[in-house]
């Protein structure tokens, strides 16, 4: 089968007007352009561009409205709220576990159905429970990636809890398209040695691991004189155990323990170091910073320093995060927040992001994140004018998000 479209976007390589991707068995065979006798299928004036990757999500909160709090507060007063939210849900459930876990089930198959209708074929998803079972479709407009789950608490009678859940994570079997991981949350929610175990983990099954790391001054100051809002948050909740957390411990200390995982995604590493730049530079095949553009606006939390990570040769990824923090599940309108926010950055790198950098932080590139042969067919497909030049440029500076799924 071969598809036409107004502009073909490789991504890797430059966009092709009047391009036509040719497939066979579900993968790419051949990207050109030019007419052809074979069967043609006319997408008419749109972009064709690899289906997006969203590197970090918490689709349980998909059933949000509006995001919590409100624009620049306290990221622990916004933790606060999470708290009081995911107690709310388990109140209105009246202890029924069963209702709890419908509307746990319900929220996530309706982050997966926004995500398709944005254009995204995978995610990476954080998950504080295991995946619902009636989760499980197939066919094109499926969405997969990797389903890592959320790992925390402090106190010390809950270690070996928490360690048995992420091996019995690990050693079930992911529905089809997606693969297991763990997520470590934080610094200031799971002990150092809960972080290195999971990374032992991680080489033994080839998990990728994804932590919450260098993402907010409270985190920071935590960690480096146990005082703050953070722990004032943490005891009012009486989860704080300061003994579980050396005092002094730093942002590096966590990418060490990190580098030893197979794969390692470092989630928003908002106020990582120069230092730090060069560590994960050094390790790129294997460790990858997600940056959550929209996320990182919402607690004004100043300028990402993504110009500089991605000069100094580190992988970045993008992440929506969630709708506690997010209006939306769009990766292009994350795209188009960084082209906002770093004019200096080209297109191409900007676009890169959120599809084969992600696909590369994931590890599903052999799969995903550009249109070359050998890669499945999962596509997104956006309208475009006659009048574009530039389709790369235009994808990241029109007021218009809506990218979908192409589908058979």
């Amino acid at each position: 089968m071969k598809i036409r479209a107004r502009w073909v976007v490789p991504v890797g390589q430059p966009p092709i007007a009047d391009g036509v991707v040719t497939i066979a068995d579900d993968r790419v065979v051949e990207v050109g352009n030019g007419t052809s006798d074979a069967v043609v299928r006319d997408l008419g004036d749109v972009i064709l561009l690899p289906g997006l990757v969203n590197a970090h999500t918490h689709l349980e909160f998909s059933d949000l409205r509006l995001p919590l709090g409100e624009p620049r507060m306290p990221f622990a007063a916004w933790i606060g709220r999470v708290v009081e939210h995911r107690r709310a849900q388990a109140a209105a459930a009246d202890g029924n576990a069963s209702l709890l876990e419908k509307r746990r089930a319900a929220a996530i198959a309706a982050g997966l159905a926004e995500s398709s209708a944005a254009g995204v074929v995978a995610v990476g998803e954080i998950a504080t429970a295991e995946w619902p079972t009636e989760l499980d479709p197939e066919g094109p407009s499926a969405v997969g990636g990797v389903i890592f789950r959320e790992l925390l608490g402090l106190a010390g009678d809950r270690q070996a809890a928490i360690a048995a859940t992420a091996e019995q994570h690990l050693a079930g079997s992911p529905p089809p398209g997606w693969q297991h991981g763990l997520s470590p949350h934080a610094p200031y929610t799971v002990r150092p040695d809960l972080v290195a175990r999971s990374c032992q983990l991680s080489v033994v099954t080839h998990a990728p691991i994804a932590m919450h790391l260098a993402e907010s001054l409270a985190e920071l100051e935590l960690l480096a004189s146990h005082s703050g809002e953070l722990v004032e948050l943490l005891r009012s909740l009486d989860a704080w155990h300061p003994a579980a957390i050396p005092r002094g411990i730093e942002p590096a200390d966590y990418l060490s323990m990190l580098a030893q995982a197979h794969r390692a995604l470092v989630i928003h590493g908002n106020f990582l170091t120069p230092r730090d730049w060069r560590y994960l530079a050094e390790r790129k095949g294997t460790m990858s910073v997600v940056y959550c553009p929209r996320t990182f606006a919402y607690f004004g939390h100043g300028r990402y320093p993504l110009a500089e990570m991605l000069a100094a040769g580190v992988r970045v990824a993008v992440g929506t995060d969630s709708q506690a923090s997010n209006p939306d599940l769009s990766v292009l309108a994350e795209l188009r927040q960084v082209a906002r926010a770093h004019p200096e950055l080209s297109p191409e790198s900007i676009l890169a992001l959120g599809t084969l950098a992600s696909a590369e932080a994931l590890g599903i590139k052999p799969d995903f994140g550009s249109i070359e042969p050998g890669k499945l067919a999962r596509f997104a497909v956006v309208p475009v004018g006659t009048e574009v030049t530039d389709p790369v440029e235009w994808l990241l500076h029109g007021t218009d998000t809506s990218a979908s799924q192409w589908e058979l």
